[in-house]
């Protein structure tokens, strides 16, 4: 469904001396047709990001982004805007993903007439069934955002989305804002509906453990670059990079520990981009930039240690 080459975001900072920050930095992947690829890394990674690019809700700098064969960096924006359908994304906050001023039942209705070709009888309809979709009651369709929880505002976004029969959703961190016992019912329901819609994913997380029940496979995102990919079962059985041991290590050894955090790494021009935090660098590593290496099984990794 998706496949991504060399992918790239630049942004520019500074007025005398200009700054380029690689918030993404040469990122390839693929993802299947009704799999769900969970997206993991630190805050500050680039995962939000690149999910934006994807959509080219940003535009990247450069790469390729191919969806169903059609490679959506080349697509004039009439011609993006008519597969945008195809595409859509749910956002970390569902408060701030839905109009205050707006009812629900409005708010999930608006893309049904915005597509165009059915009737006010048949929207009215097809919002109820929506509605019934993600678990909610009809009396919710009268209901302002501010009158629901932040779980049912999630799935009346889950409702907006699914109104328009999308292909695949990149979904950035859509529980974070919720209570752990709300996370589980949403997590649940998105997995229902994966499953019934036949949906492909790019699930966004910090949370290892959300994205190990969520994924079929699990990309490792650090400043800029994916360090590792592979299964579920490969990334947390048998991981390679050091950086993805440490996201995953329940207790930490001495010799394991990384060293500061991403925001105190400074830009690097030459070597690989984890050099200055890992425990196990050498010195080729300030030097020589390592090149994804395929491990078996699909499995990929970015380390000098093991290319």
């Amino acid at each position: 469904m998706i496949e991504v080459e060399n992918l790239k975001k630049y942004f520019s900072t500074g007025i005398l001396r200009k700054r380029h920050i690689k918030a993404v930095n040469g990122v390839s992947f693929q993802i299947e047709r009704g799999g769900t690829l969970g997206l993991v890394g630190e805050s500050g990674c680039g995962k939000t990001t690149m999910g934006k690019s994807l959509l080219r809700l940003i535009e990247p700098t450069a790469g390729k982004i191919i969806f169903d064969g059609i490679d959506l960096v080349q697509l004039k924006k009439k011609e993006l805007r008519r597969l945008r359908p195809r595409m859509q994304m749910i956002f970390q906050d569902p408060d701030a993903s839905l109009n205050p001023r707006m009812k629900i039942g409005d708010s999930i209705a608006e893309p049904l007439k915005l597509q165009g070709g059915l009737n006010k009888v048949e929207i009215k309809e097809r919002v109820l069934e929506l509605i019934e979709t993600v678990g909610l009651n009809p009396e919710h369709v009268n209901r302002y955002p501010y009158q629901l929880s932040g779980g049912q505002n999630q799935r009346v976004v889950l409702a907006r989305v699914l109104a328009v029969n999308p292909d695949f959703i990149i979904a950035d961190e859509p529980t974070s804002s919720l209570d752990v016992s709300v996370q589980a019912q949403i997590l649940n329901l998105m997995q229902d509906l994966r499953r019934e819609f036949h949906l492909t994913l790019l699930f966004i997380s910090h949370d290892l453990e959300v994205v190990r029940h969520m994924s079929d496979r699990i990309a490792v995102m650090y400043q800029g670059k994916i360090v590792e990919i592979g299964s579920v079962n490969e990334i947390f059985d048998g991981a390679r990079h050091p950086y993805t041991n440490t996201l995953i290590a329940p207790v930490l050894s001495e010799d394991q520990l990384i060293y500061g955090d991403m925001k105190n790494a400074v830009d690097y021009s030459s070597g690989c981009v984890f050099y200055q935090r890992c425990p196990f660098s050498a010195g080729m590593c300030k030097k020589k930039e390592p090149e994804m290496v395929d491990i078996g099984k699909g499995h990929w990794v970015l380390c000098n240690r093991v290319s």
